[in-house]
C-alpha cells in the first residue's frame, strides 16, 4: 500500500507540473489531465463514490487516453472500497486485455477483489497466476501473502506452511530482506496460526518467537498477543492464558477496532468457560452486545449467553440481557438475532415451568403463564420489523409452537405455513411441515394434513435426520388422518410402510393397533386380525406384541367366535405370564367363557380372579360377576354376601360401582323377604351425603318399592310413607327420566292404597297416571303402562258406582285401554312401539270390558286379535270370540 500511495503521489506532482508549465495551446492535454487529476484528489480525500463517477467519465470522455488503464485500476479500486466487488470484478475482467504495463496490477486487483468478495478459491488462483506470469511484479509479495490469505480462508492449512516455508519462496526471499517489513511481520502472523489450526501449538510459538522483540504496529502488536494467547489455550495453560487476555483487550483498545475487542472478549468467554468460571464468561460474551460491535460475534454472543443459562438453568438470567439489549439499541444490526433468542429462549422457559409454580430460574418471580405470551411477543416483533430477515422463517416457527402450545390452532397453522414458506431446505423446515400437518390434523383438516405429511416424506427422503426423526410419527400421522377422515386407502397405505420401514417402533405398534381398532368398528374384524398377524410376525418381539395378541382375540370376539377367542386367551396366558396385562387377559377369558355358555367356567376363573388379584382395576367387575352369578341361581345370601364386599372392600376406591352395589344388596335381600336388611342397605344410601344423585334417586325408588312390597301389620302406612318417598323424587329430580319411574311408582301405590279400603286415593292415583301419560320424559311402554293402570283405577271407581254413571266410567276405562291398543296415533318419530307385553294386556282387558259394556263389534274385533298375540289363551280366546260373534249376530230388539 505504501508503495502504490509513493506511485500515486508522483502521479498527482506529476499531473500538476503538466498543467502549470504547459503552455496556454494545449487546451485539450489540460482538459484531459484536469479531469484526471479531479478524480484522483477525490479518490485521495476517501470520496470514493465521486472518484468513481468521476473515474468513469474520464474513460467514457477520453478513449484514447494512455492513462485509461489508470483510470480503470482507481475505478475498480473505488467500487473495492465501497464493497461492490462484483463491480469492480467485472470492470478488471473487462478492461485486462487493454491493461497493456498494468497487465500486473490488473490481475492483483482483481484477484483482491475475489479475495474480499468472499471467492477464496479464486482469489488464491487469480494470486498464483500473478506471481507465475509476473514474478518480478512490485506486488508479488503482496501478492504471495494473499494467495496464503485466500488459502487460509480455505481452510487450506498445510498448503499456506508449504508456501510460507519454502526457502526460495516469494515470501521467505522478501522477509530476509527486510524482517521488520509490515508484509513479513504479517506473513509470520499467518504462518503461526496455520501451525496452530494444524494442532502444532510448538511449531506455532518457534514462530511467533521470531517477532517477540519485535516493535510492532498496535494492529499487529494485537495479532501477536492473540495468537499467544490462542497457543496457550493449546497447549492446554488455561490458566496462564488468562493474563495474556487482559493484556489482550488493552492492545485491542490500543489498536482502536472494534472487531479486535469483540475477538477479544470472545476469547475471553471462551476461555473462562472452559474454566468453567460460566458468570464470568457470560460478562464476557456480554461485552460483545456493546453497540458497533461486528454483527457476526454479537449473534455469536447472543447464543453463547443462551448456550450457557441453559447449561446453568439460569434462563432468567439470559432473556434478561437480551430484553436490555433489544430495548437499548432499536437499530442494532443484531437485534433480530436476539429477538429470535429471547423468543426461543422463552419457549424453554415455558416448557421448564409448565407444571410447576416455580419459574426456570427457581423464583416465584415470574408465573409460567406468561412465558409463552412473551416469546410471542418477542417473535411477533421481529417478523414486523424485520420481514426480510434470515431469521424469518425460524421465527415463524418459534411463533407457531407458541400459538400450538396456547392452543389456537388456526393462528399455529398460519404460523406453521409461513415458516414452511420461508424457510431453505432444512430440519426445521421439515419440522415445520410437520406441525402443519398436525395443526390440519387437530381443526380436522384431515386430507390436507395427508398430503401435507405426504410432502415431507417425498421432499426429504435423501435426508438421514429428517427420516430418523420425522419419518415415523408422520406415517403414524397419516394412518391417523385416513381413519379420522375416512380415507382408509391412505391410511392402510402408510400403515404398509411404517411397517415395512418401522417394524419394531413405538408409533408402528400404536399404528397398528389402531389400525386394527378402525376395522373393527367398521365391521371388518378379519381384515384388522388379518393387520395384527402381519405385525405379530414381522415384530415377533415388539413390546406391544401382547397388546396385539389381545387385539386379535378380540376380532373374534366381534364375530362371535367364542372358540377361537378362548383358544386365543389360554395361548396368550402360556406366552405371555410376566407380562403387565395378565389381569386383563385372565379377565377376558373368564368373560369369554361365559359369552359362550361355559358358566360354570365362568364361575371359577371370575372367582380365582378376584383372589388373584385383589387390587386390579377389572376386579370390582368380576366380583359384580359372582354375585350376578349367585343371584341368577337364586342363591340370595350368597349374592349378597359378594355385593356386599364390593362395597365395602378397601382394596379399591369408592365408586358408582360400590354405590350400586349396595343397592343390588339391598334388593338381593329383598328377594329374600330381608325387609329389615333390605331397608338397612337403601336408607344408608339415601342418608349418606357423598352419595351421587343419581344413585340416590334409585336407592330412595328401591326404598318405596321396599315399602310396597314388604310385609307389615300397618300396610295402610307404608303406602302413605312410600307415596311421599316417590314424591321426594320427583320434586328433587323433575327433569329426570328417574321422575317418569317415581311417579309410576306412586300411581301404583295410590292405587293399592285405594284398594286397601281406601277409596278416596283413587282420584289421586289417577291424577299420578295422567301425570305420566303427559311426561315428555316418558316413552311408548311408559305411557302404555299409565294409561292400563288409569283404566284399572277407572274400572275401581266404577266398583263404587252403579247406573249410568258406573256405565260411563266403564267406558271411559275402555277407551283408555283402546288408546294403548291403538298406540300410533301419539307415537313419536322414531319412537319404538310400546313393549308387546302391555299391548296384549290392554287388548285382553279392553275385550273383556267391551264384552262386559256389550259393545260386541269392539269385542269381536278384540278378541279376533288376540288369537295371534296370546297363542297359548287360543282355546279360551275362540269361546270368548264365538260369543261374542253370536251377540253380534243378535237381532236387536
Amino acid at each position: 500500500m505504501p508503495r502504490r500511495m509513493s506511485l500515486l503521489r508522483a502521479c498527482f506532482l506529476a499531473a500538476f507540473a503538466v498543467v502549470l508549465l504547459a503552455p496556454p495551446c494545449i487546451l485539450g492535454a489540460a482538459t484531459e489531465e484536469g479531469a484526471f487529476k479531479a478524480a484522483a484528489r477525490a479518490f485521495q480525500d476517501r470520496a470514493y463514490p465521486r472518484a468513481e463517477v468521476e473515474f468513469g467519465a474520464f474513460i467514457q470522455r477520453f478513449t484514447n487516453s494512455a492513462r485509461i488503464p489508470e483510470a480503470v485500476l482507481f475505478q475498480a479500486e473505488a467500487r473495492i472500497l465501497q464493497t461492490n466487488y462484483a463491480g469492480a470484478i467485472e470492470l478488471l475482467s473487462s478492461r485486462l486485455p487493454q491493461a497493456g504495463s498494468w497487465a500486473d496490477a490488473f490481475q492483483f486487483w482483481l484477484a483482491e477483489a475475489h479475495l474480499r468478495n468472499g471467492d477464496y478459491q479464486q482469489a488464491s488462483e487469480q494470486f498464483a497466476g500473478l506471481l507465475a506470469r509476473f514474478p518480478t511484479s512490485a506486488r508479488r509479495i503482496e501478492a504471495a501473502l494473499g494467495e496464503v490469505t485466500a488459502r487460509s480462508r480455505l481452510g487450506q492449512w498445510g498448503r499456506v506452511i508449504e508456501l510460507l516455508q519454502q526457502t526460495n519462496g516469494y515470501f521467505q526471499i522478501a522477509a530476509r530482506a527486510n524482517p521488520t517489513n509490515d508484509l513479513a511481520l504479517r506473513g509470520y502472523l499467518l504462518l503461526a496460526e496455520a501451525h496452530l489450526e494444524r494442532n502444532q501449538p510448538a511449531a506455532a510459538e518457534e514462530t511467533l518467537q521470531l517477532l517477540a522483540n519485535l516493535p510492532l504496529a498496535p494492529r499487529l502488536a494485537w495479532h501477536r498477543q492473540f495468537l499467544a494467547c490462542r497457543i496457550q489455550v493449546a497447549k492446554g495453560n488455561l490458566e496462564q492464558a488468562l493474563p495474556g487476555v487482559t493484556n489482550l483487550l488493552t492492545l485491542a483498545t490500543n489498536a482502536a477496532d472494534t472487531s479486535f475487542l469483540a475477538e477479544s472478549f470472545a476469547l475471553q468467554g471462551a476461555l473462562l468457560e472452559r474454566l468453567k468460571r460460566l458468570d464470568e464468561a457470560m460478562l464476557a460474551y456480554e461485552c460483545n452486545l456493546a453497540d458497533g460491535f461486528p454483527v457476526e460475534r454479537q449473534r455469536e454472543a447472543l447464543l453463547k449467553i443462551a448456550s450457557l443459562a441453559l447449561a446453568r438453568n439460569r434462563l432468567g438470567d439470559a432473556t434478561r440481557v437480551l430484553e436490555r439489549f433489544c430495548a437499548q439499541d432499536r437499530n442494532a444490526p443484531s437485534r433480530e438475532q436476539a429477538l429470535l433468542t429471547l423468543g426461543e429462549l422463552r419457549l424453554r422457559q415455558h416448557l421448564q415451568a409448565r407444571g410447576s409454580p416455580e419459574s426456570a430460574d427457581g423464583t416465584n418471580s415470574l408465573p409460567s403463564t406468561n412465558f409463552l405470551p412473551l416469546a410471542q411477543t418477542a417473535l411477533d416483533t421481529l417478523i414486523r420489523e424485520y420481514p426480510a430477515s434470515k431469521s424469518i422463517g425460524k421465527a415463524w416457527l418459534n411463533l407457531g409452537w407458541c400459538h400450538w402450545l396456547r392452543d389456537n390452532l388456526e393462528p399455529a397453522r398460519e404460523a406453521f405455513a409461513k415458516a414452511v414458506e420461508t424457510l431453505p431446505k432444512s430440519f426445521d423446515q421439515a419440522l415445520a411441515m410437520f406441525k402443519l400437518g398436525d395443526t390440519q390434523f387437530r381443526l380436522n383438516a384431515h386430507s390436507q394434513a395427508i398430503t401435507n405429511y405426504g410432502t415431507l416424506l417425498g421432499r426429504y427422503e435423501d435426508d438421514s435426520a429428517v427420516r430418523e426423526e420425522l419419518f415415523e410419527p408422520a406415517l403414524y400421522q397419516i394412518v391417523r388422518a385416513g381413519i379420522a377422515g375416512d380415507d382408509l386407502t391412505a391410511a392402510s397405505d402408510a400403515l404398509g410402510k411404517i411397517l415395512q420401514l418401522f417394524p419394531t417402533s413405538f408409533h408402528t405398534e400404536r399404528a397398528v393397533l389402531l389400525a386394527g381398532q378402525t376395522l373393527t368398528k367398521k365391521g371388518n374384524p378379519a381384515a384388522a386380525r388379518a393387520i395384527y398377524l402381519k405385525f405379530a410376525e414381522r415384530a415377533p418381539e415388539a413390546p406391544l406384541l401382547p397388546e396385539v395378541r389381545l387385539a386379535i382375540a378380540r376380532t373374534y370376539e366381534e364375530e362371535g367366535a367364542w372358540e377361537h377367542v378362548i383358544r386365543e386367551y389360554d395361548l396368550w396366558l402360556e406366552r405371555f405370564k410376566d407380562s403387565p396385562a395378565l389381569p386383563r387377559a385372565e379377565y377376558l377369558r373368564a368373560w369369554a367363557n361365559f359369552q359362550s355358555g361355559r358358566e360354570t367356567n365362568a364361575f371359577v376363573l371370575f372367582t380365582n380372579f378376584v383372589a388373584r388379584f385383589p387390587q386390579d382395576e377389572r376386579t370390582p367387575l368380576a366380583l359384580w360377576w359372582v354375585a350376578d352369578y349367585h343371584s341368577r341361581k337364586g342363591n340370595h345370601i350368597e349374592a349378597e354376601q359378594n355385593y356386599q364386599l364390593l362395597y365395602l372392600s378397601t382394596n379399591w376406591p369408592r365408586s358408582e360401582l360400590s354405590y350400586q352395589a349396595q343397592i343390588m344388596a339391598g334388593r338381593t335381600a329383598l328377594a329374600r323377604q330381608g325387609w329389615t336388611d333390605a331397608m338397612r342397605y337403601f336408607t344408608n344410601l339415601t342418608s349418606d351425603a357423598k352419595c351421587p344423585p343419581d344413585i340416590w334417586a334409585q336407592a330412595t325408588l328401591a326404598y318405596g318399592n321396599l315399602l310396597m312390597q314388604q310385609v307389615s301389620s300397618n300396610k295402610v302406612e307404608d303406602y302413605r310413607l312410600a307415596a311421599r318417598v316417590y314424591e321426594d323424587i320427583v320434586e328433587r329430580f323433575p327433569t329426570n327420566p328417574v321422575a317418569v319411574l317415581a311417579i309410576g311408582e306412586k300411581a301404583s301405590c295410590l292405587l293399592q292404597w285405594g284398594a286397601a279400603q281406601n277409596p278416596a286415593q283413587y282420584d289421586p292415583a289417577a291424577t299420578e297416571f295422567q301425570k305420566l301419560i303427559t311426561n315428555r320424559l316418558a316413552d311408548a311402554t311408559v305411557r302404555a303402562t299409565a294409561r292400563v293402570g288409569l283404566a284399572t283405577v277407572l274400572k275401581a271407581q266404577a266398583q263404587q258406582k252403579t247406573g249410568p254413571d258406573q256405565q260411563q266410567l266403564l267406558k271411559r276405562a275402555l277407551d283408555t285401554y283402546l288408546d294403548v291398543v291403538y298406540f300410533e296415533k301419539d307415537l313419536q318419530e322414531n319412537e319404538r312401539p310400546p313393549d308387546p307385553y302391555w299391548l296384549k294386556r290392554a287388548t285382553l282387558e279392553a275385550a273383556e270390558l267391551a264384552e262386559r259394556l256389550q259393545d260386541w263389534p269392539y269385542a269381536v274385533k278384540l278378541y279376533e286379535g288376540l288369537l295371534d298375540l296370546l297363542p297359548p289363551m287360543r282355546p279360551v280366546l275362540e269361546k270368548k270370540l264365538a260369543r261374542a260373534q253370536a251377540n253380534l249376530a243378535r237381532p236387536k230388539l
